[in-house]
């Protein structure tokens, strides 16, 4: 959680100054980088322990450094970009936290998939997922998702830091059942708009079967243009263009 701290004031600081722009990952200084880091120190250390103690967090891995800030900035470009409001109008659904949080959660997903296919190798004749850089960047996003997560259920009226541990456990255990629901609709329709329904009407009877056949539509048009996306962009520069729900 310090880390995840540290990374979103990193992030903070380096756009005011100019070093990023939106999702783009520019070049950051090094120096920068260690100066930010002494900021949210709060005890003096010699230089010696702190490059110890950066390069056992990561910091001195330039490339490891650049993909978590790909991470992180790749989760901010869902809230920052999409459109709650009109979701929430067009699917019919309650502006609360809850559905803030299931339209995020698929935003989310979509770019896990598209990660995780970055570590799917050809051998022989079969494909063998092998953890890599994909593997990481899919962390870094739910990293920043939980930090986003909590910071959020802070900042709601009257939260008490009991029931907000208990909200948060709750969310990650709803969340790890959509991702595989979510996944095992990935080669088919009907599965997928079962596991739709199921997450954000609770597959209630009253739901129009307009709505899921949107976010399905939705699912599959975003899907490809994901999949368009170079690998090496994907690393160091991605660009994602969030599809508008009211268009499908």
């Amino acid at each position: 959680m310090l880390r995840s701290r540290i990374v979103f004031q990193v992030l903070r600081q380096c756009g005011r100054k100019g070093y990023f722009d939106n999702a783009r990952v520019i070049t950051c200084p090094r120096k920068y980088l260690i100066n930010c880091y002494r900021e949210q120190s709060t005890v003096t250390i010699e230089e010696s322990y702190v490059k110890k103690f950066m390069k056992a967090v990561g910091w001195m891995d330039k490339e490891r450094t650049r993909l978590k800030l790909t991470g992180f900035f790749l989760y901010e470009s869902v809230p920052e970009r999409i459109d709650y409001q009109q979701w929430f109008e067009v699917l019919e659904l309650p502006d609360t936290f809850a559905s803030w949080f299931i339209v995020t959660e698929l935003h989310v997903w979509l770019l896990l998939v598209r990660y995780m296919a970055q570590d799917v190798q050809i051998i022989g004749e079969k494909k063998k997922y092998l953890k890599g850089d994909g593997h990481f960047v899919r962390n870094c996003i739910i990293e920043a998702l939980w930090a986003d997560v909590a910071n959020r259920i802070k900042l709601l009226e009257g939260a008490n830091p009991t029931i907000a541990r208990k909200q948060v456990t709750e969310i990650s255990e709803q969340f790890q059942a959509a991702l595989v629901g979510y996944d095992e609709g990935l080669n088919d329709d009907r599965v997928l708009a079962a596991a739709v329904w199921r997450r954000f009407y609770s597959l209630s009877e009253d739901t129009p079967p307009k709505h899921v056949e949107k976010i399905v539509h939705f699912i599959r048009h975003q899907m490809s243009l994901l999949d368009r996306i170079p690998s090496d962009d994907l690393k160091w520069k991605p660009q994602i263009t969030w599809l508008s729900i009211s268009d499908q």
